[in-house]
């Protein structure tokens, strides 16, 4: 790359590459964190929704509870705590529906802020090696005076603008990670409103009526 090796780019780029080669170990570091861990607790909503109305629309509540409370799905573990307050006054429910959901995102959106850090801070300390490398250029032309040659001053600039492309390089794909990974959490949000609002009705439905037949082989919640 523009006749040089990585490496020999690297060290052309000042003191300033090393706090962007840490940044690029973090943001790669975060993202397949991230992203590992959105996949271990993502499992299909629509399975999981039909296993649990089964489970309810059979009266198999304490089973249900049980199952979901089990599961690895951030969302399951918000209707488990439906579940295990489904006695309780509408308020203490929703409260304790809602703190359970927010320990999850809580979970779920874990080092997230780091990441964005990494966004913000490694375009800037590319801009700041930029200019510190810009500002000891010209001050060779104005040590050297008259005996500086074009070739000289531009080869201060070209390998002044270096940091600014190593940290755009490294902010550009932490931006998308972090964009997919907060969309990934926030459909996550979404089904477990989702979900708290379909027990509501399933259990409004089911007051009074008889439960289906206990071998009305539901399939069980995935884990």
């Amino acid at each position: 790359m523009w006749d040089h090796t990585l490496p020999e780019l690297f060290f052309k780029g000042g003191v300033v590459m090393w706090p962007l080669l840490a940044c690029s170990i973090l943001g790669l570091a975060l993202m397949l964190e991230r992203a590992a861990v959105l996949l271990w607790k993502s499992i299909p909503f629509a399975p999981l929704r039909e296993a649990l109305r089964q489970r309810v629309r059979a009266g198999k509540l304490d089973a249900a509870q049980a199952e979901a409370a089990a599961s690895r799905s951030p969302v399951a573990r918000v209707a488990a705590a439906y579940l295990r307050h489904r006695d309780s006054p509408d308020k203490l429910r929703e409260e304790a529906t809602g703190t359970e959901a927010s320990r999850q995102l809580a979970g779920l959106e874990r080092r997230m802020a780091v990441l964005a850090m990494v966004v913000q801070v490694a375009p800037l300390l590319g801009l700041l090696g930029t200019v510190t490398g810009l500002v000891d250029a010209f001050h060779q032309i104005e040590v050297k005076a008259g005996q500086v040659q074009p070739g000289d001053l531009a080869a201060g600039i070209w390998e002044a603008l270096l940091t600014t492309v190593f940290g755009l390089v490294i902010a550009v794909p932490c931006q998308m990670a972090h964009t997919l990974l907060d969309q990934r959490i926030h459909t996550l949000a979404l089904q477990m409103e989702w979900i708290t609002n379909d027990l509501d009705e399933w259990l409004n439905l089911t007051t009074g009526e008889a439960a289906e037949p206990a071998g009305a082989g539901a399939a069980p919640l995935r884990r």
